[in-house]
């Protein structure tokens, strides 16, 4: 952008008049030195580097009287906290005539320590250096607020950096999806599961390229969570990259933003084979229970009430002698009946050890 050339011609014009006042009025410019003076932190030091004067501000900031600071060479108080390399690099520019520009640590009278946004300008006589004026501007409140800010994003780094370590190397299925089902993160067992590298997964959407055996009505629900149901979990068997049938329990839990509007979605999955096969085991084992429990019910008790309730009727003398044989036969056949039926039993019992 060209400078608008009318804009600083006015501005230098009006500004002679108030240089000129400085320039021919001594009261005016007495006024305007201590004006600046007596607002801003300055010291003077001489060729050698000792302080001949500083300011009333100055010595505030640093704590020390003026009669503490005067005379001696700065580079020997413990109020600059500067290595020897340091210093030399400021001694080496100023002493050149150059100015210097730059943040200081320093450390008052009462051992607390300031920061200062500090300017040391050489001022000559002729060609030789006669003194250099320092100027100092107090930003200990900016570094500290930055210190804390740099500490609180290390934490929140080294939080993040924990926090993905023990994501990415569990053995649970994890997975970090925008709206559209598009992956933007996958842990390391997710990657084994499906047999495909991060940088394969991530990108895909979970509609192309689900995970094998994942039902329709599944996806469904996830692409309709909301505020009010913002998670599904279902056991399912799906298929892993080596053709393995696994049963996993997977959990999907949707991320809002403020508007409540669906953004992402995690999805933790986790192998529950083992617990299903209990599962199933002990769902095989109750059946097998219940038919044992049927068979003796019905098959055993059947027979052994008949005989019961026949040898009670031979106590009582309530069968006539002809019904004898009858009897007789009844009590072979329910003998006969309960060896078949306390056969089979065994044998379904032995069938049922046999398959575990």
């Amino acid at each position: 952008m060209k400078p608008d050339l009318k804009f600083q011609a006015e501005q230098y014009s009006s500004m002679i008049p108030f240089l000129k006042r400085i320039a021919t009025d001594k009261r005016f410019l007495d006024a305007y030195v201590e004006a600046i003076v007596s607002n801003i932190r300055i010291a003077v030091l001489d060729k050698n580097y000792t302080i001949i004067w500083v300011n009333e501000r100055f010595c505030r900031l640093t704590q020390y009287t003026q009669h503490e600071l005067v005379g001696n060479p700065i580079d020997k108080l413990k109020l600059i906290c500067l290595d020897y390399k340091s210093f030399k690099t400021i001694f080496q520019t100023i002493s050149k005539g150059e100015e210097w520009s730059g943040e200081i640590k320093s450390q008052a009278k009462d051992d607390s320590f300031f920061w200062t946004k500090t300017t040391i300008l050489p001022i000559k006589d002729g060609d030789e250096i006669e003194s250099y004026l320092v100027f100092n501007s107090n930003i200990t409140a900016t570094k500290n607020a930055l210190e804390e800010k740099n500490i609180a994003v290390e934490s929140l780094t080294r939080s993040e950096a924990r926090y993905r370590a023990l994501v990415e190397n569990q053995s649970d299925l994890v997975s970090l999806c925008q709206m559209d089902g598009t992956r933007i993160f996958v842990n390391k067992s997710y990657c084994r599961f499906m047999g495909k590298s991060f940088e394969a997964l991530i990108g895909t959407r979970i509609a192309d390229l689900p995970l094998k055996g994942v039902p329709h009505h599944m996806m469904v629900k996830v692409f309709s969570l909301t505020l009010q149901s913002p998670e599904i979990s279902e056991v399912m068997e799906l298929e892993n990259a080596a053709g393995e049938k696994v049963w996993i329990s997977l959990h999907v839990k949707g991320i809002f933003d403020a508007a409540g509007n669906l953004y992402e979605f995690l999805t933790i999955s986790r192998d529950v084979t083992d617990l299903k096969n209990a599962e199933l085991r002990k769902t095989h084992y109750i059946d097998a229970l219940e038919k044992i429990a049927f068979m003796t019910s019905h098959n055993v008790r059947g027979p052994i009430a008949t005989m019961l309730g026949l040898a009670e009727l031979l106590r009582m003398n309530a069968i006539h002698s002809e019904k004898w044989n009858e009897v007789l036969d009844n009590f072979k056949k329910c003998i006969s009946d309960l060896d078949t039926y306390t056969r089979e039993l065994g044998a379904f019992i032995y069938q049922r050890q046999s398959s575990k």
